[in-house]
């Protein structure tokens, strides 16, 4: 759905909100877009992201949480 997180190469560096942690051009981070951050693929929102694509790609009944 639009506005959904989505994982993609960074465009430029930055830091992460949740750990801090630089997110270096070409690295995969998770893009929230309503929020307008990235989040590096190690924090708690890319492994929600994950989850939340691992459900809807196995069609599991709470895929749009």
């Amino acid at each position: 759905m639009r506005g959904d997180p989505y994982f993609l190469k960074a465009r430029f560096k930055s830091v992460c909100p949740e750990t801090g942690k630089v997110i270096e051009k070409g690295d995969e981070c998770c893009y929230f877009p309503k929020a307008r951050k990235a989040y590096h693929k190690d924090s708690k929102a890319a492994e929600q992201c994950r989850a939340m694509k691992f459900a809807e790609s196995y069609g599991m009944g709470d895929a749009q949480w």
